[in-house]
């Protein structure tokens, strides 16, 4: 909405925002809610503190602009910027529309910045590192710790260092453990294959290359359905305990 007065105290206190009800205000409201929203010093501070008073009243959320710091510009060559335009919502509306987020676009005309605004009920997924137990029992396991670990780092301070090295473990943890994303193929595979070896025992000796393989791959097999059983178990005592708290 588009404040069409120079009162905002009024304007904004004269609306009636029920609990349950989704509100956006934006646009260019002509003031700024701190000394900071310009980039030269000056500008009414009665104005900002009645500003702020009729947000804090009505109990708006502040919208943040991805990446910029003002709004607006008196495109002089030394140019005069402030924040001018503001983007609130209602507390409903966050729960609502969670992932709201306001985008500025490249100022081509105006002498305002463009902007859009990107309304989702979805929160992005964050990307979370989680240490699953049965990776320890993995023969590669120790290598990728102990390479990650061992790598040279430029920080000087011991905590800086630890935290590097922590960084930089996780990164190699990720990328190591996409390897067991598609462990049920794994396991088919490996089921397939000594299938056909010993129904072909069934026909003939088998070769020692053929023997070879198939002691690998039953090996291979045993070490992937222990960690199968591991992830599994760990898996199910988690959701256990959260059904129960």
């Amino acid at each position: 909405m588009y404040c069409p007065c120079t009162e905002p105290d009024r304007w904004f206190r004269g609306h009636n925002i029920a609990d349950t009800e989704n509100w956006i205000f934006l646009g260019d409201l002509n003031f700024y809610r701190s000394i900071s929203d310009r980039n030269r010093a000056g500008g009414n501070i009665q104005d900002t503190l009645i500003f702020n008073d009729a947000i804090g009243h009505l109990g708006l959320v502040e919208l943040p602009l991805k990446g910029r710091a003002f709004t607006w510009s008196n495109m002089q060559s030394e140019p005069l910027l402030e924040q001018l335009d503001w983007f609130f919502t209602s507390v409903n509306w966050t729960v609502s529309y969670p992932n709201t987020q306001v985008i500025p676009l490249a100022k081509i005309t105006s002498d305002h910045i463009p902007y859009k605004v990107v309304i989702d009920t979805k929160i992005p997924r964050a990307s979370i590192f989680r240490f699953e137990k049965f990776w320890a029992e993995m023969s590669s396991f120790q290598d990728i710790v102990q390479d990650s670990w061992m790598q040279h780092t430029h920080q000087t301070d011991a905590a800086s260092v630890l935290s590097t090295k922590f960084k930089r473990l996780r990164y190699s943890l990720k990328n190591w453990s996409k390897q067991f994303s598609n462990m049920k193929t794994f396991i088919a595979n490996c089921n397939t294959v000594i299938l056909h070896l010993d129904a072909l025992e069934e026909l003939r000796t088998l070769y020692n290359p053929e023997h070879n393989l198939r002691n690998i791959l039953k090996t291979h097999l045993a070490a992937l359905l222990r960690s199968m059983n591991t992830y599994w178990n760990v898996n199910h005592c988690e959701n256990r305990i959260v059904r129960v708290i």
